[in-house]
């Protein structure tokens, strides 16, 4: 009969522990990267839609017509929403060069989006969309520049995902 020494159990139930500890530490690490990595995939291509949205409205726009401006500030508003939570994503080691990019190119959406949102208030208010309409040209293009970025940044971080 062959009977374990109890050193040999003992290293045994330890080195069993181990890998228990390493492969459950990896599972979470695993979870949280899918997680983010969906988070991103879902808030960016929010932005992309909400954005063609912004657009249509934008063109139809009547500084004059408050369903106009209450339509153009809510689309705005949820675009803030998906920048803010951009900005509040958790990323795990592996994405922290692409999040810093990602966190900065929210920002610069955020805050572009701020300046829009002034704008069409000033309009509302002043009955006057010229100066909204000349600013709006300018924000227009480097705000169409940041989402790209995003939008690239968001597949190189699925991308990278997918290869790991």
């Amino acid at each position: 009969m062959n009977i374990i020494k109890p050193r040999r159990a003992l290293a045994l139930i330890l080195s069993l522990l181990t890998i228990f500890v390493i492969t459950g530490c990896s599972t979470q690490s695993v979870k949280k990267n899918e997680k983010y990595v969906a988070s991103v995939k879902s808030l960016v291509n929010d932005v992309v839609n909400l954005n063609r949205v912004l657009k249509e409205q934008n063109e139809e726009f009547n500084c004059h017509d408050p369903v106009s401006s209450e339509q153009l500030a809510e689309t705005m508003d949820k675009l803030t929403d998906r920048f803010e939570n951009i900005l509040k994503l958790q990323a795990e080691k592996e994405f922290k060069t692409y999040d810093s990019e990602l966190k900065e190119k929210a920002g610069e959406g955020l805050k572009i989006m701020t300046e829009y949102r002034m704008l069409v208030k000033y309009s509302e208010e002043k009955l006057d969309d010229k100066f909204y309409k000349n600013e709006k040209e300018e924000l227009d293009k480097k705000y169409v520049d940041i989402c790209a970025d995003m939008r690239n940044l968001s597949s190189e971080i699925q991308t990278y995902w997918r290869n790991a």
